[in-house]
């Protein structure tokens, strides 16, 4: 093991950390403009992918100001599941209607914030207990 190694560990650490607190900004974003400027609207079902944890809903709608919208709805309930041909109730925010959207069956999505924040916390707590239980043992061999 060498200096290098551990340099190398604890910024990659802060790295991916990073990149999960962003993904929990947008998310917690994404969430609060649903809940404070949400608007619901039918929507026809377009298409219906099930792709496991990928699946999502491809809806039209109409925007409360006239825009025409087509979007992937990734946030639905299954129960009863969309059918294309069919309509659906979405809930959208006005500022951005096409990345903020999700089945108005559904309350905006809090957990994927909390899983992500703690995740980047948890991550670079184990990161930072690494780094520095490993900064002593550079130099010395390990059998």
């Amino acid at each position: 093991m060498t200096r290098t190694s551990v340099v190398c560990a604890a910024l990659l650490t802060a790295v991916v950390t990073v990149f999960l607190w962003v993904g929990a900004a947008g998310a917690y974003r994404k969430a609060v403009d649903l809940r404070d400027h949400g608007a619901v609207t039918t929507a026809d079902v377009l298409q219906v992918q099930r792709l496991g944890d990928d699946s999502y809903v491809r809806v039209r709608f109409t925007t409360a100001d006239g825009a025409v919208v087509e979007a992937d709805v990734h946030d639905f309930r299954v129960d009863p599941e969309p059918v294309e041909g069919a309509t659906m109730q979405v809930r959208y925010a006005p500022a951005e209607p096409v990345r903020h959207i999700q089945d108005a069956r559904l309350g905006p999505d809090f957990v994927d914030v909390w899983v992500r924040a703690l995740g980047g916390l948890a991550l670079l707590a184990f990161g930072t207990f690494v780094v520095l239980g490993s900064w002593g043992l550079v130099g010395e061999r390990w059998p």
